[in-house]
């Protein structure tokens, strides 16, 4: 595959990968202005630069930056890295991010509506339901995944990063309970469970008891979504993907959530339970 297949097949996989382009080329520098290579995650390269000193100097640089989002010019004297045709060369390298992962543990009306909306809003959409009648591709077919299976084990065969969003929204308090307190122990960027507050206030209470630091529980988005006066399964839905794209913007959001256990929610709130 040519540069610009490989980075359909990187979007496709949801993949980070940096562009890097020659933007000036001085003296005997091995490649002309426009010259590109692509850097993948795992280090392998479509495309060169020039190779030698130089192209491994910028795969380096590459590779550090991987995932990060802004771009950055790089300058190379090639005598002074050791490349004796002389010369100079300017390469800009330009990260192309992946989608933001957002996974959903609930494929009911809410997690359907969810999804087709986190969708979008330009998110990696996940749905994950251990009732294949409600989690399947014809059902969900804007999802990117949809996973029909046991939530536990699903959780353990997932991957997670610091980016990665999650909400649950299944048909049972106890399935809910259980998910949260797995994903609370791996990383990620937002984590929501919906629920009334008694409920909520419940479910803290529990995760206190089994050892949880009241530092880690702050971090739970619960109840959740931002009080737009939410109530049918798409306006909740709503609701919580604004408060989505809030801490996606790091814009403050008029939140339900209860950070302490004698915390009051908004009435009118998406605080209901699925």
């Amino acid at each position: 595959m040519d540069i610009f297949e490989e980075i359909i097949a990187a979007k496709n996989a949801n993949a980070p990968v940096v562009m890097a382009t020659v933007v000036e080329s001085l003296g005997s520098a091995p490649r002309e202005e426009g010259a590109r290579m692509l850097v993948k995650q795992d280090g392998t390269t479509v495309g060169t630069i020039g190779g030698g000193a130089v192209e491994k100097k910028v795969l380096d640089e590459a590779r550090a930056m991987m995932g990060a989002a802004a771009p950055k010019l790089v300058k190379y004297e090639l005598q002074d890295i050791g490349m004796a045709c002389g010369g100079g060369m300017s390469v800009f390298l330009e990260p192309l991010l992946p989608a933001p992962r957002l996974i959903i543990f609930g494929a009911g009306h809410i997690g359907s509506f969810l999804s087709r909306i986190g969708k979008m809003l330009d998110f990696h959409v996940t749905v994950v339901d251990n009732r294949p009648d409600f989690a399947s591709a014809e059902r969900l077919p804007w999802a990117d995944a949809v996973i029909a299976e046991d939530y536990l084990q699903t959780i353990g065969s997932l991957s997670y990063s610091e980016s990665t969003y999650m909400i649950i929204v299944t048909h049972k308090h106890a399935h809910d309970f259980e998910i949260l307190e797995q994903l609370i122990r791996k990383p990620f960027h937002y984590l929501g469970m919906i629920g009334s507050r008694a409920k909520v206030a419940k479910a803290f209470q529990q995760l206190r008891d089994r050892g949880i630091s009241e530092e880690i529980i702050k971090k739970i988005y619960s109840p959740v979504g931002i009080n737009i006066g939410a109530n049918t399964p798409a306006e909740i839905a709503i609701s919580i993907a604004a408060e989505l794209v809030a801490v996606r913007n790091g814009a403050p959001a008029a939140s339900c959530t209860l950070s302490e256990p004698s915390a009051k929610a908004p009435a009118g709130t998406a605080c209901a339970v699925p």
